[in-house]
């Protein structure tokens, strides 16, 4: 997902994620609102629609799937599923769909739901962005790139209302993990093929339904007809979206807002003794247009990357975590290093194979990136190196708070983004770029690497993780993207007053995991009445 944090894209160093409590009033906690505060972006209610991560927060509250994240360990649990079981060779999973899974208007989720809701999402007519996560099930690959019209080729059966049969490529030991991102939620029949999605006719299956919606906020309340209400301790969640980082932090250390996602200035906050980050299963990087000559050229991506002096651009000094890999290595996994030295030789060899020897022919190239001295002191770096061989660049700075796939719709040559994995797994990076994915924005094709994707998905185990290894190999030699950093999340939280919120890699914290406790005490903060907390 991209970070909202983009979570359009973040342009600092790092994700920034800002949370804190309320103070406490001996209200009653049945009536009190759990307020957050983020950016003023525009929210995409549909989940299939959706990329970024500030709307995946929200869909925590909203809507669920067979699977939910534990909010501490990640670890996928059985949310609306009861029960499942594999057959022997793993390629058949049968969920169980709990007998009280309810929509927000009282009517059943059925199994049906769920098949109905996939089948859409892969339609061709949907146009899903997360469709290619689901190549993973036999028949989905070929339905929604349209070379099989018939939605019975694909592997999802609901033989009765409560059992759902999904029939895999191949065995998928991370396919429960899977099954806890938003792109799996079933959507409600009245939604499925709207365009729009007005707040008012949001049904959805979550912990909390919209009561309100408008620009600046979003209330949402307990769902009386989810299957686990009683377990849902927080009753309301008021989302207020805001412009102002010194606006949010004052009404964050005043006690109003209990979390601010990205609107904190953290020079400006009472007090620092909650502040904590963590590493992120996330990457910020620069992207090629590749569908557009000459840039579709591997060789020509490759010569530009390889004149950048990269020690001076992936520093500590700019990005708490630097480097030149997509995916952030974990157990078992081993990212391959990508491009992090100049080789001026080696460079100019791929021009002149290019047909642009010693950059003859070059055009100039428009680069679209958020407004930040980072970006600005890279640039410089970046034309130093280009301008040897010719290379002109247009800088295009998007205002912070404006979209910047607006900006990109006039044409772009290099952009700027952030990529949270959406689930633990090198895949949430790598099935991004094949040439058929809704999520490829830059357009890169390599049959090469088409072909190691396409084996993976029948492999499994190590061999699995070789071959995805080999994968990001080759698209890391290719130079459609130019890695800057792995992302670290930062958050400002009474852990005390706010129960349920644990640090973890993909930065999501699930609402109803949430409740309120004791907050600390702050300095310098008075309560409405003149008491002190």
């Amino acid at each position: 997902m991209k970070l909202y944090r983009l979570k359009g894209a973040w342009l600092c160093m790092a994700a920034l994620c800002v949370c804190a409590p309320a103070i406490a009033r001996g209200d009653d906690i049945a009536a009190r609102e759990l307020v957050v505060g983020m950016g003023r972006y525009d929210v995409e209610l549909n989940p299939y629609k959706s990329i970024y991560a500030h709307e995946m927060q929200l869909f925590t509250a909203l809507y669920e799937g067979l699977f939910s994240y534990d909010p501490q360990s990640l670890d996928p649990v059985r949310a609306q599923a009861e029960a499942f079981e594999k057959s022997a060779d793993g390629k058949t999973w049968t969920f169980t769909i709990r007998s009280d899974a309810r929509w927000a208007d009282g009517t059943p989720v059925t199994a049906g739901d769920f098949v109905e809701s996939w089948l859409y999402l892969l339609s061709p007519r949907t146009r899903a962005e997360y469709a290619v996560f689901f190549d993973i099930i036999k028949g989905a690959k070929a339905y929604r790139t349209g070379k099989s019209r018939s939605p019975e080729s694909v592997g999802l059966r609901a033989p009765d209302d409560r059992t759902l049969v999904v029939e895999l490529v191949s065995p998928a030991a991370y396919f429960t993990r899977l099954l806890c991102h938003s792109a799996f939620v079933p959507v409600h029949a009245s939604l499925r093929g709207t365009r729009t999605w007005a707040p008012e006719a949001v049904v959805g299956n979550g912990p909390y339904a919209i009561e309100a919606m408008d620009e600046g906020s979003m209330l949402l309340r307990r769902n009386p007809d989810y299957w686990d209400a009683g377990n849902v301790a927080v009753g309301a969640i008021r989302v207020l979206f805001l412009d102002s980082e010194e606006d949010a932090t004052r009404r964050y250390d005043e006690g109003e807002i209990q979390w601010l996602t990205d609107m904190a200035d953290l020079d400006a906050l009472v007090s620092t003794d909650s502040v904590q980050f963590a590493p992120m299963f996330a990457t910020g990087y620069y992207f090629w247009n590749s569908s557009r000559r000459p840039w579709n050229d591997a060789r020509l991506r490759r010569a530009l990357a390889l004149l950048v002096p990269w020690d001076r651009i992936r520093t500590e000094d700019n990005y708490y975590a630097p480097t030149s890999s997509l995916v952030l290595p974990f157990a078992g996994y081993e990212s391959p290093a990508g491009i992090d030295g100049r080789d001026e030789e080696e460079a100019m060899r791929l021009l002149a194979q290019a047909g642009h020897p010693g950059g003859e022919g070059l055009p100039a190239l428009r680069f679209v990136y958020y407004e930040s001295e980072t970006h600005e002191a890279n640039l410089a770096v970046i034309e130093e190196a280009w301008g040897a061989v010719g290379v002109r660049v247009e800088r295009v700075r998007v205002p912070s708070g404006e979209t910047i796939r607006d900006y990109r719709q006039e044409g772009y040559e290099l952009s700027f983004t952030s990529w949270i994995g959406d689930f633990a797994d090198p895949a949430a990076f790598l099935l991004m770029w094949t040439a058929d994915s809704g999520l490829n924005e830059g357009g890169y094709r390599s049959r090469e690497y088409d072909a190691l994707m396409a084996r993976s998905m029948e492999e499994d185990g190590k061999a699995r993780l070789a071959t995805l290894a080999q994968a990001e190999a080759k698209l890391l030699s290719d130079a459609p993207l130019l890695p800057l950093y792995h992302s670290v999340s930062f958050n400002v939280i009474d852990l005390d007053a706010v129960t349920g919120w644990f640090q973890n890699p993909l930065d999501i914290h699930p609402f109803k995991s949430m409740g309120f406790g004791a907050p600390k005490a702050r300095p310098y903060v008075a309560l409405a009445g003149g008491t002190a907390p």
